[in-house]
């Protein structure tokens, strides 16, 4: 029963997530100016400001930027009416750096790579070939995070709005669910003989290590 409710509550927070993303997307895309559009422009700031409040070991600063931030993004609101496109277009990079930084950092010399680790939680021993299908998988999730910060930065210089508010708002999980189905497809292929875990294993691993680890704290 309880990890039913732990699930629900995770089903949940996607499905407000989804929302969030649609309503973003119809109105940058529709150009609606109203109490939904501002309250959706500055959520992502004060979700982040609570998230600094509740983690962050240098308060003041971090702070300083959420308010620099929510100062550009009200200009840009006055003048071009763009503070909502920015401020999701900020929320998108934002997320994909901290998370090519949560994975990057572990391929370093000396450091265990991030999928080796949550290998290691769920199966208890990482056999020779599974420490170099982590590492590789590790590796292809820093791409993954790289190729949607540039892909993003080159369809809002080249593309209509629209275009880009529908690749950073609406193809968030189904782009994700390509890359864990094909995370799965590429070790059932090359490593067959290694032990293998269910794609709800691995995301329920990620969820776990980001809620205990104290390195996502914000210095």
């Amino acid at each position: 029963m309880r990890r039913i409710v732990g699930w629900s509550w995770k089903a949940a927070i996607v499905l407000a997530c989804v929302a969030y993303q649609y309503l973003v997307h119809s109105s940058v895309s529709n150009g609606q100016f109203s109490t939904v559009h501002l309250v959706l422009m500055w959520l992502p700031l004060a979700v982040l400001a609570c998230w600094i409040l509740a983690r962050s070991k240098n308060k003041p600063l971090w702070l300083s930027v959420v308010l620099a931030t929510g100062a550009i993004i009200y200009i840009l609101e006055q003048r071009e009416r763009l503070g909502l496109a920015v401020s999701s277009g900020i929320s998108h990079a934002a997320i994909n750096l901290f998370l090519l930084w949560y994975f990057g950092r572990t391929l370093a010399p000396g450091r265990e790579p991030l999928i080796t680790r949550y290998a290691r939680r769920v199966h208890g021993t990482v056999p020779p070939d599974m420490e170099r299908l982590t590492r590789e998988l590790t590796v292809a999730w820093c791409v993954f995070f790289s190729a949607q910060m540039i892909a993003s930065v080159l369809l809002y210089a080249f593309a209509p709005l629209h275009a880009w508010s529908l690749f950073i708002n609406f193809l968030n999980f189904p782009l994700l669910a390509i890359m864990f189905v094909g995370q799965f497809a590429y070790r059932t292929l090359r490593y067959p003989d290694c032990p293998r875990a269910s794609i709800w294993q691995a995301v329920e691993a990620f969820t776990k290590d980001a809620s205990l680890s104290k390195s996502v704290e914000v210095h």
